[in-house]
């Protein structure tokens, strides 16, 4: 996944581009450009005010380096809502003595992609959690924790309910049953209860 800097994603998320960020602060595109390139100077602070303005969003994002997966379904979130639209309709429903009564609802087309991203944000903070807890008891601790959980994070984004369930199945042994595979959990029962948390988003 591209390491991509903080502004330059909400820049094209929000469908703003870095010119026109550029000219409503009043510096130049090659400072920008210094600032969302690979050596990424820090934004000073003078100007996160006038950032968090122009997009409508808390100042905390233009003082970050990089943006977690969580981060990024966020603000795909908040510009979904921010910009969703809505259609009245009318409906009915019978109350318990029969009568029929005639309501209007309102509907938004987008919030069925609002909602779904809202649940892909929900398992990647859970990833994003687990991934800080998990660890094998091993010399090459390192190594094999990277690729013990690049695999589990491949197989839970693929959404693929049959692998995850298998895998849910795998880890449970694992967590909650002694083995001889030196795999653990730190002592913590909010630590497993996250990974059955994630796991139940699947079921």
């Amino acid at each position: 996944m591209e390491n991509i800097h903080p502004l330059k994603y909400i820049s094209q998320t929000f469908n703003v581009p870095l010119s026109q960020v550029a000219e409503k602060l009043g510096v130049s595109k090659q400072t920008i450009n210094e600032w969302v390139g690979k050596r990424r100077k820090s934004i000073p602070e003078k100007h996160i005010p006038k950032l968090a303005t122009i997009f409508d969003i808390d100042e905390k994002w233009f003082r970050k380096q990089n943006l977690l997966g969580s981060e990024k379904l966020e603000l795909q979130r908040i510009y979904i809502d921010r910009n969703a639209t809505f259609v009245e309709y009318e409906d009915y429903f019978t109350d318990d003595e029969g009568i029929v009564h005639e309501i209007t609802k309102c509907y938004s087309p987008e919030q069925e992609l609002s909602n779904h991203l809202f649940y892909m944000q929900s398992a990647e903070e859970l990833i994003e959690e687990i991934s800080k807890l998990i660890y094998i008891e091993t010399d090459a601790h390192d190594k094999l924790y990277q690729d013990f959980f690049k695999d589990v994070i491949s197989v839970t984004k693929s959404q693929d309910r049959k692998k995850i369930k298998m895998l849910r199945d795998v880890l449970e042994y694992l967590l909650y049953n002694d083995n001889e595979f030196g795999f653990m959990v730190q002592e913590n029962s909010h630590k497993t209860e996250k990974l059955t948390e994630l796991f139940n988003l699947y079921k």
